[in-house]
């Protein structure tokens, strides 16, 4: 075979080997938020910071009724290779709180997004 011959088998290995990586950071994503959501009461946010160049992060943040943070989980990384962690720092405070708390770091931009959207739930709630 010649040179090209083997740098189109060895790109198209890597890009199938990208694939099922992929594949399988996407099932460990769905398979954490399914296991989040099954709280009788309270509410889900999740926020995703994606960069172009440089590190992404996703922030899973759950509450109570009342807005206090119980449980948060976050997936920092740039491969494919990177899982869900317990992050409790923010355990136990308000959503104002961590809002108070929160820079400008890629995180912090996925805690905003994910306190967005418990927000909204939130409001969507009283609304009613």
């Amino acid at each position: 075979m010649n040179t090209w011959g083997w740098f189109i088998t060895i790109f198209i290995g890597m890009w199938l080997l990208q694939f099922l990586l992929t594949k399988l950071q996407l099932k460990n994503y769905q398979t954490t938020i399914q296991r989040l959501s099954k709280r009788p009461s309270g509410y889900l946010g999740v926020g995703i910071q994606k960069q172009k160049v440089g590190t992404g992060a996703i922030a899973i943040l759950i509450t109570n009724e009342t807005g206090i943070i119980e449980e948060c989980e976050t997936m920092e990384g740039v491969t494919v290779f990177t899982r869900f962690k317990p992050f409790t720092a923010h355990n136990g405070i308000t959503l104002h709180q961590l809002k108070a708390k929160l820079e400008d770091q890629p995180m912090d931009t996925a805690f905003k997004m994910a306190i967005e959207k418990i927000e909204g739930q939130m409001n969507k709630k009283t609304a009613v």
